[in-house]
């Protein structure tokens, strides 16, 4: 939930508990009981869905990302004992096919990744009788395609848990437009004894009132540097794509100490592209949160 849904659930809850404790004049009120039955559906449908939107995807986003950058630091230091391995036997063939730098692996799409480290597993198992002496090992590889398959897994299941994560946002709009016309309806009964119950009806109309409890000044924060000198890129290009546009929902560009800032952003996970002239072009994956700052930190890598 956003810090507004967070604030209209608490307007709810307000409201609940200033209705509940006078029972003795909500009694009267015709159908009361229907509408606040309906109020307590809708409550319970947005806290559920809420919990479930909050933690389900950026659990298994952080693991994914986790899985990854050990599948990484595993791929490259093979890759490297293979090379020193395929020079000296002057494989030529064998050190074309595991040349891949930690660059070039941490740059690859998720799909790539796998594919990438598999090929490089099949090709040191191949060659396994004269690699062991540069340490790689049946055990070594044991583990090295450990990190492949949980890798791999993890794929289908972040984009599950983006799938699941929708359906939780729409059961959470869902829930709030089920309250929103609960409210509605015991608003119009409250009108009935507005000049009767002048003290109830004033305290019902302040228990109405929003306040944003937000306390995120700034929704994403991001740094763009050099790759291999770790300097800031001024000038740099992000553009934000979301699931349900093919363009660009946001472009900013880098300041001079190579960063961004972003006051006001829909939560969501979107799509990043980062890109300046005389670089690769890097695209990256972030959720950002309504009730925390998102961090983007992106490297670039200078075109050869």
């Amino acid at each position: 939930m956003n810090s507004r849904q967070e604030s209209k659930l608490k307007m709810y809850l307000t409201i609940r508990e200033f209705l509940r404790s006078n029972p003795s004049i909500t009694a009267r009120l015709p159908n009361y009981a229907e509408f606040l039955t309906a109020l307590d559906e809708a409550i319970a449908q947005i806290q559920a869905n809420g919990e479930l939107q909050q933690f389900s995807t950026m659990g298994i986003a952080d693991n994914k990302k986790q899985l990854r950058a050990t599948l990484i630091m595993v791929a490259a230091d093979a890759a490297r004992k293979v090379q020193a391995g395929a020079k000296y036997a002057k494989n030529t063939v064998l050190l074309d096919e595991t040349n891949l730098p930690e660059t070039t692996l941490r740059l690859s799409s998720d799909i790539e990744l796998v594919n990438t480290t598999r090929g490089l597993y099949t090709r040191i198992d191949s060659n396994i009788h004269f690699l062991t002496q540069y340490g790689l090992t049946p055990e070594t590889q044991v583990d090295f395609k450990n990190n492949i398959d949980a890798f791999d897994q993890a794929i289908p299941q972040t984009r599950q848990s983006q799938v699941g994560k929708k359906e939780n946002t729409m059961l959470v709009s869902q829930g709030f437009e089920a309250g929103d016309a609960a409210i509605e309806n015991i608003d119009i009964l409250v009108e009935i004894i507005r000049l009767s119950q002048p003290t109830f009806y004033m305290g019902y109309k302040n228990s109405h009132k929003i306040v944003n409890t937000s306390t995120t000044s700034l929704q994403l924060k991001g740094t763009v540097t050099d790759f291999m000198t770790g300097e800031p890129i001024s000038g740099a290009t992000f553009s934000f794509y979301s699931d349900e546009s093919s363009e660009a929902v946001l472009i900013k560009q880098s300041a001079a100490k190579g960063g961004i800032q972003i006051k006001s952003f829909s939560e969501g996970i979107y799509t990043i592209t980062t890109s300046k002239i005389g670089y690769e072009t890097v695209t990256t994956k972030q959720i950002v949160s309504a009730d925390k700052m998102s961090v983007l930190d992106v490297k670039l890598v200078k075109e050869k």
